[in-house]
């Protein structure tokens, strides 16, 4: 049996705990990897290991083939481009990335074509567009607008466009969009694609306390219009695998429900799903190590709700796991 590398680990605790556990019931070891070494996860891993670079696959592959690597799992939005790219170059090797198709990763990054393929595929969706220098055709009852960076992750670099000053100088300056504002509340939903592309599972919760673009405060909502339109966005995406992250908005007056997402990778709030029986990074180990056939899984947990907190990790800079 192989061994099981969570990457870009940083500061997810929770992540790379639900990652050991499914390790130690196969008699493998968790290794973790991050750009720097000074990460709490060091002390939650078997074997830490600090890399160069989330932007080059080169030396995570030789550390994978090295110590036997069966399985990667990404978590961080940076490094999903260049892994998409290298993940035929580590399956020769032995090793499985779970990761979506490239085509899929490009389309969740560039919030542009995100946008495109809801359209496509008849997915509800705000009102999307690019911020343009020319402001004559913005009619000022449209605002107030959302702007976002073209490609980001999270909540960085997203506000509120009140103006017509405001919009300007972000068309200035490039690289926005504009976004209408979905009405209701905002709701994440963690769904897990299996190996041939099927939506197995989605769980949504309600985002009720948000830091950095992540919930700290959530609770498992079982709403069909939400699951539904899950199970809808990962059946059309291209060659979908693993763990895909979605925001939505709901409106609680119409039940309607709107897409403005796609991450394809564990979120920051998987650890609530996991605890409310969606065990993505189980299921990951019995595709990829196991070599099992997963069935679709609906039994999981409503009302289930999370509250995080801050815990502090003491150690000296002398003692150290890295391998």
């Amino acid at each position: 049996m192989r061994n099981i590398l969570l990457s870009s680990s940083g500061s997810k605790v929770a992540l790379a705990q639900i990652a050991r556990r499914a390790a130690r019931k196969r008699g493998v070891a968790l290794h973790a990897t991050d750009i720097r070494s000074n990460v709490p996860t060091i002390h939650f891993a078997d074997t830490f290991q600090e890399v160069p670079s989330e932007n080059s696959a080169d030396s995570l592959l030789q550390y994978c083939i090295v110590k036997k690597i069966g399985l990667v799992i990404p978590s961080r939005h940076g490094e999903l481009q260049t892994l998409a790219k290298a993940k035929r170059e580590f399956a020769e090797n032995g090793v499985d990335i779970a990761i979506s198709s490239q085509e899929t990763i490009e389309l969740s990054v560039e919030k542009l074509k995100t946008h495109e393929f809801f359209q496509k595929n008849g997915i509800p969706t705000p009102k999307t567009f690019p911020l343009e220098t020319d402001t004559s055709e913005l009619v000022v009852p449209q605002l107030p607008l959302i702007a976002k960076p073209v490609a980001g992750s999270g909540s960085a670099g997203v506000q509120t466009l009140s103006d017509i000053e405001t919009y300007a100088e972000l068309a200035d300056a490039g690289g926005f969009l504009a976004q209408s504002i979905a009405p209701g509340d905002e709701f994440t939903i963690n769904a897990y694609a299996s190996r041939n592309g099927q939506c197995l599972c989605a769980i949504p919760h309600q985002r009720l306390v948000v830091d950095g673009g992540e919930s700290v405060q959530a609770v498992t909502r079982r709403i069909p219009t939400l699951v539904d339109l899950a199970h809808a966005i990962v059946n059309a995406l291209p060659d979908p695998w693993g763990p895909i992250t979605i925001q939505a908005f709901l409106d609680p007056d119409t039940g309607d429900a709107q897409a403005i997402e796609i991450n394809p990778r564990v979120g920051g709030a998987y650890a609530l799903s996991d605890q409310a029986k969606g065990r993505y990074i189980e299921w990951l180990a019995r595709e990829s190590l196991d070599r099992q056939t997963l069935e679709p899984f609906d039994d999981w947990t409503d009302g289930l709700r999370m509250m995080r907190y801050r815990e502090a990790v003491f150690d000296y800079p002398a003692e150290s796991k890295l391998s």
